[in-house]
């Protein structure tokens, strides 16, 4: 059985500013992944931009160069990729006629700054969060590792407790 529960997020201005964070972060990687997807789809490489898990399975080896993308759960980061994805075969489906209803175009760069906070999808039960009463723990990314004898310290938390509200 699957159980919904609307709730509100008490957030203190610190907690606000790392889900902020978090969210700029995974903005950033949407963005990055289109620039990806724009490059393929001028070289029309189809196997990885219009596959499923195509772009989703790049986001490793995005986080290699990319070390800060360490500091957001795998799962956030993982669905960004995955929206774009849809996305872009919503508009595939448009262009080949598979899908009736408002015509689609193809995926534009997010302006955090326009379109405000990229939601933070923990789409899999119980991994990278978890309410205990009243309150959600979400994790944020992986904890502190030595890379070259030098220490990546991209995450000073990897966790937030947030106090909540049943609505």
């Amino acid at each position: 059985m699957t159980l919904a529960r609307k709730i509100r997020l008490v957030l203190t201005d610190d907690q606000r500013a790392i889900l902020d964070g978090q969210s700029k972060i995974c903005n950033w990687q949407y963005n990055h992944l289109l620039e990806i997807a724009n490059d393929l789809r001028k070289q029309y490489i189809v196997t990885t931009l219009y596959t499923k898990y195509g772009l989703r399975n790049l986001v490793t080896e995005i986080k290699q160069t990319n070390k800060f993308l360490l500091a957001v759960h795998s799962s956030p980061l993982k669905n960004a990729a995955l929206r774009l994805t849809d996305a872009i075969q919503d508009y595939q489906d448009v262009k080949h006629g598979r899908r009736k209803g408002r015509q689609t175009g193809w995926p534009h760069f997010r302006s955090w700054h326009k379109k405000g906070f990229f939601s933070l999808l923990y789409d899999e039960p119980s991994k990278g969060w978890r309410i205990d009463g009243n309150v959600l723990a979400l994790s944020l990314g992986e904890k502190t590792k030595k890379t070259n004898g030098f220490d990546w310290n991209y995450n000073y938390l990897t966790s937030c407790q947030i106090n909540t509200k049943t609505v």
